[in-house]
């Protein structure tokens, strides 16, 4: 309390010059460089194959395919154990992925008609976000 008593209070004015004076501005960043068109060859119906995507994702980036492989398994791996832990990942604009749980049931045998005892089960889920609908649908 004796300190506050002995500190003498600054005018409002000088105070105000003070903090102006000494803000540093900070530098502006330069503007986010377009994002880089992704160049792919596949054909429709195809399959991709994971060396494929690999050899992408290294030209995308301009880095080596042992690099890009670490990167992008470090990534699924992440995602797996988000998902596992039974957490919901949305990724970007592509969608949500999760497990979701199934109730026990009562089913019928299709030739039969039979009714059927199902057991509960967990199933993994996609769900596409709607930017990515909206991409699909065009």
């Amino acid at each position: 309390m004796a300190r506050k008593a002995t500190k003498k209070a600054a005018p409002k004015k000088a105070a105000a010059k003070k903090k102006t004076a000494t803000r540093k501005s900070a530098p502006k960043k330069a503007a986010a460089a377009p994002a880089k068109s992704v160049k792919v060859t596949a054909t429709a119906g195809k399959t991709v194959t994971a060396s494929t995507l690999l050899q992408t994702v290294a030209d995308h980036l301009g880095i080596k395919k042992s690099e890009a492989k670490a990167q992008v398994e470090g990534y699924l791996d992440v995602v797996k154990a988000y998902v596992l832990k039974g957490a919901k990942v949305k990724i970007g604009d592509i969608g949500l992925i999760q497990v979701r749980h199934r109730k026990a049931r009562i089913g019928r045998n299709p030739q039969t008609g039979e009714p059927v005892k199902i057991k509960a089960s967990k199933k993994l889920a996609f769900r596409q976000s709607a930017a990515m609908k909206a991409a699909v649908a065009r």
